[in-house]
């Protein structure tokens, strides 16, 4: 078992900038390789990060950085495609999120993984926010979850105005974005027992207007709304024997007890320093690539799977909708 990962890099974005950031207060890591189509963003990457090898394509990565595990951190439009090619190395991979535009993508890369026997991880940090499990633990305390409330209000008019992203991710934003909180569902509840959902189409093709109730095998019971074209931002809400837990924004929360006294929950060292949830993914990858288990709440391209499912059967609400209603 080695005592530092040899990581090499796919992709050079803002995001990539992030992850980078958490590998360097991270022992028993080193960034050996980073790879770019846009060799200029890969190189002013390398030199802010100390990187040796900067490549122009996964195989030059390879073949000159010799990594042990990779980090496939390109755009969600090329996420698909660059990790099928990766998946070819056999190494571990972490998958940014989506894995994949379409649920059809997300299936299609968790069989494949399981054919080549790769072992995978996908990037949804929240699961690592110290104020998360903060959270869970008060909850823990005082008995089982009782409920879970999630509002993943998605400002898509603003999205679409930045001019930033095709055609395809806002096509499906759901996927692309709206997965973070839909994929809180899980975290916090297990897996979905059953669902009912409603949903409106006002501008978007698969949907803005989402209402959902759930029953998770946790035993739990959840809501899930979303209102895109609607100010507001993301919350979760934990109900607790005789305790309820707030987080909004996801980043900082509350907890009240049964007198309704207010006590915080301050995110970690780690949480403040870098992106939240960034640090202690990374540390969980890294645990993959030693051949250890990387431990909850991390998450394959099987567990991506999944929630891209939970996101399918709301956009399906849109499609069963008669002719002209919810527009």
């Amino acid at each position: 078992m080695k005592d530092t990962v040899r990581l090499g890099v796919v992709g050079a974005g803002n995001i990539a900038a992030k992850h980078l950031e958490a590998l360097e207060g991270l022992a028993g890591a080193s960034v050996v390789g980073i790879a770019s189509r846009t060799r200029a963003k890969a190189a002013a990457l390398a030199a802010r990060f100390r990187i040796p090898c900067v490549a122009d394509d996964l195989d030059g990565l390879l073949r000159e950085a010799r990594p042990d595990g990779l980090l496939i951190l390109v755009s969600a439009a090329n996420i698909a495609e660059v990790t099928r090619q990766a998946m070819r190395t056999g190494l571990p991979l972490f998958v940014e999120k989506p894995a994949g535009l379409t649920p059809a993508e997300s299936a299609e890369l968790a069989r494949l993984a399981g054919e080549l026997g790769v072992r995978s991880m996908v990037g949804y940090n929240r699961r690592y926010y110290s104020v998360f499990h903060q959270g869970i633990e008060v909850i823990r305390r005082h008995g089982p979850l009782l409920g879970l409330l999630i509002e993943g209000h998605e400002r898509i008019d603003a999205v679409r105005a930045a001019g930033r992203q095709p055609d395809a991710v806002l096509h499906g934003w759901i996927y692309a974005n709206a997965t973070h909180t839909i994929d809180l569902l899980r975290f916090f509840g297990g897996e979905v027992d059953e669902m009912h959902c409603l949903a409106h189409r006002r501008r978007e093709p698969l949907g803005d207007q989402f209402a959902a109730i759930m029953n998770f095998d946790s035993g739990a019971l959840g809501e899930y709304s979303a209102h895109w074209l609607s100010p507001g931002g993301w919350r979760v809400m934990l109900s607790g024997q005789g305790v309820t837990v707030e987080f909004k924004p996801l980043e900082a929360g509350v907890w009240i007890d049964a007198k309704g006294q207010r006590h915080e929950i301050a995110p970690s060292e780690a949480d403040q320093r870098y992106k939240p949830g960034f640090h202690g993914q990374m540390a969980a990858f890294c645990r993959l690539v030693r051949g250890e288990d990387p431990g909850w709440p991390a998450q394959d391209l099987a567990g991506a799977h999944r929630t891209m499912q939970l996101a399918a059967r709301m956009t399906a609400a849109v499609a069963d909708r008669p002719e002209g209603v919810g527009k």
